[in-house]
C-alpha cells in the first residue's frame, strides 16, 4: 500500500465505513472518492446524494463542487437543495460523509475560521451543508488526512457539532460521529471521545497516532487491517484515476 498516494489510501479507508443499504449525503473531495469506490465494490445499492439536489448520483469524473455537472451522471433524480435537505431533516439519510480543516477528539469539525472568529488568521468556506449533515444524518463518518495541523484539542470554531450526546438528545439530533478515518487509522466514538479502533495497511500503532495531541485508549473491537481488498484497488485504478 505504501506506493499509493495518501488520497488513495484515505479513499480505501473511508469506503470501508459504507454499507450497501446506506443512503449517503456526500461531501466533495475524498468523501466523494470514498463513496464512489464503495458503490463500485461492496455497496452497489448505496444511494449517493449531493447537496446541489442530485439523488442517486454516480459521477464519472471527480466533482470539483456540489454543482459540478458530473454529479448528475447516472442520477436517479435531479431536484434542488431544498428537497435533499428536506429528506435529511425527515430522517431519510442515514449517513453523512464529511471532511474539514480541523477536528477535535469529540468529533467537532471546523471549516469556518482558523484563529478567532472576530479576527481570524484564515477565513474559510464555511459550513455549506456540513452543519446540517452533522446534525441530522443518522451517523457521521469524518475523513481527514493525517496532517497534525488538522487535529487539535479544541477546534477554533464549531462548524459541525460532534459527540455531545446529552445536547444531541435534547435537540433531537442524529447520532453524530461514528468514525474518524485517516489514511493511517480509524477512530471510533463509543465513549464520546475518539478511540483507536483500527490501523490501516502499512502503518504501525505509533504511526496511527503520531503528532495527534490527544490521549487514546483502544476500542474493544480494535483491529489491524492487513490489506485492502484487491477489488477495491483495481476498481479505484479504473474509476478514480486521479488518485494515482
Amino acid at each position: 500500500m505504501m506506493d499509493f498516494t495518501l488520497a488513495a489510501k484515505l479513499a480505501f479507508s473511508g469506503a470501508r465505513e459504507l454499507k450497501n443499504e446506506d443512503v449517503c449525503f456526500v461531501g466533495i473531495g475524498v468523501p466523494s472518492d470514498a463513496a464512489v469506490l464503495a458503490k463500485h465494490t461492496h455497496a452497489p445499492d448505496m444511494t449517493l446524494i449531493y447537496e446541489s439536489g442530485v439523488i442517486g448520483a454516480d459521477p464519472l469524473v471527480p466533482p470539483l463542487s456540489t454543482g459540478s455537472p458530473s454529479v448528475a451522471d447516472g442520477a436517479l433524480m435531479i431536484t434542488d437543495g431544498l428537497t435533499v435537505f428536506s429528506e435529511l431533516q425527515a430522517g431519510r439519510i442515514n449517513v453523512g460523509l464529511l471532511s474539514a480543516a480541523q477536528v477535535d477528539r469529540r468529533g467537532n469539525l471546523n471549516s469556518t475560521v482558523i484563529g478567532s472568529y472576530e479576527s481570524p488568521k484564515l477565513r474559510m468556506v464555511g459550513s455549506g451543508g456540513a452543519h446540517d449533515i452533522a446534525c441530522l444524518a443518522g451517523r457521521l463518518v469524518i475523513l481527514m488526512p493525517h496532517d497534525p495541523r488538522r487535529f487539535v484539542q479544541n477546534v477554533d470554531f464549531i462548524t459541525s457539532p460532534g459527540t455531545d450526546a446529552e445536547a444531541r438528545k435534547k435537540l433531537g439530533l442524529g447520532g453524530g460521529p461514528s468514525a474518524l478515518v485517516t489514511e493511517r487509522a480509524r477512530f471510533s466514538f463509543e465513549t464520546g471521545f475518539a478511540r483507536l479502533s483500527a490501523i490501516m495497511p502499512g502503518y504501525s500503532e505509533e504511526d496511527a497516532v503520531e503528532d495527534i495531541p490527544w490521549s487514546f485508549d483502544k476500542s474493544e473491537n480494535f483491529e489491524v487491517v492487513s490489506a485492502f481488498p484487491e477489488n477495491d484497488v483495481e476498481t479505484a485504478r479504473r474509476r478514480l484515476e486521479h488518485l494515482f
